[in-house]
């Protein structure tokens, strides 16, 4: 548990449709015990990824290698998203491994 406490690890919060991706992050502070980083951007609505890294420009306490490893995380999330719209959904996809970030799918909307 003390390996665990001594890195920050984050949570990709994500709500999946044909039209839209919403991503949010959280900090995992211990193993089940996480709180809100940021709020959720809806991609292709909105430039999440612009918006996502003003957000964490503006947390002086974030080292700026967990900034660009969420921001990196993110943008592998969309393009996998583009590349898999209408298709079933598979988020724990070994594309998808990055160090120290973990996914957690809330809902998806595949109504056409």
């Amino acid at each position: 548990m003390e390996n665990f406490q001594s890195q920050e690890h984050y949570l990709f919060k994500i709500l999946w449709s044909k039209t839209c991706i919403g991503i949010g992050i959280n900090q995992i502070y211990q193993k089940d015990y996480n709180l809100p980083l940021t709020t959720f951007y809806f991609w292709p609505q909105e430039d999440g990824w612009k918006l996502l890294k003003e957000e964490l420009d503006s947390k002086p306490w974030m080292a700026k290698t967990k900034k660009q490893e969420i921001l990196n995380g993110y943008t592998l999330i969309v393009n996998y998203w583009l590349s898999n719209i209408h298709k079933n959904v598979n988020l724990y996809n070994p594309q998808l491994k990055i160090p120290n970030l973990q996914i957690d799918l809330l809902g998806v909307n595949s109504i056409n």
